[in-house]
């Protein structure tokens, strides 16, 4: 198994306990799954050893969320999410919309990474990305890029109403969110400023909140 996969099933199971859930008792509902994940290199790992059939659910972002559903019995959408940076949040936001659109009763989003092979670390640092100390100084200053980590952060959804019938163990609330794109910046990989306010602003406006 892609050691992803078995991040990701570690922590769904986490955040279902969490909740004050059990597996058992989301058996046959219609609860989704969004995960952030991506390529980990995994798959080509597999081209030094022999192919077998079971290799296929090991070379696509896919067999993550899909693992999950086919694992919990669990009928609702089961997406991966592949964003870049924002792809936790992205799968958030999805999960939100479902829930909100019925597609859903429930959802486990969040994201996970891991790394198994360098070619990302070497592609990222040859482009001038990476943190020349190793960490991420975010909002500040001193930012000199990012620190590649491993992990996994993930919620379990439902609707204020249900949860708080059911007697959920409630962490918070989500008022608002939103998603966009800054469309064409100074490159491919650069943030645009003035599309990330705007998200912002709409996802407070969604909350409720005033963005002044």
């Amino acid at each position: 198994m892609d050691p992803q996969q078995r991040l990701l099933m570690t922590y769904a199971w986490k955040a279902i306990e969490e909740a004050g859930h059990s597996a058992q008792s989301l058996s046959g509902t219609k609860t989704g799954i969004f995960i952030g994940t991506g390529n980990t290199g995994y798959s080509s790992l597999l081209s030094n050893v022999d192919i077998e059939g079971s290799a296929a659910a090991n070379m696509s972002p896919s067999a993550g969320p899909n693992r999950v559903s086919y694992f919990l019995n669990i009928h609702g959408p089961s997406e991966p999410i592949d964003t870049a940076c924002s792809s936790s949040l992205v799968a958030i936001h999805h999960a939100v919309c479902a829930i909100e659109d019925g597609n859903c009763e429930m959802a486990i989003a969040g994201g996970v990474n891991t790394v198994v092979t360098p070619q990302g670390h070497i592609a990222y640092d040859k482009a001038g990305a990476l943190s020349k100390e190793g960490k991420c100084k975010t909002f500040s200053d001193k930012a000199d890029g990012f620190a590649v980590s491993e992990g996994a952060g993930i919620l379990f959804l439902k609707k204020l109403k249900a949860a708080e019938r059911d007697g959920d163990h409630i962490y918070g609330v989500i008022k608002g969110s939103a998603v966009n794109h800054g469309g064409r910046a100074n490159s491919l990989t650069t943030p645009n400023p003035k599309a990330q306010a705007e998200v912002v602003k709409t996802a407070y406006v969604k909350a409720g909140i005033d963005p002044r």
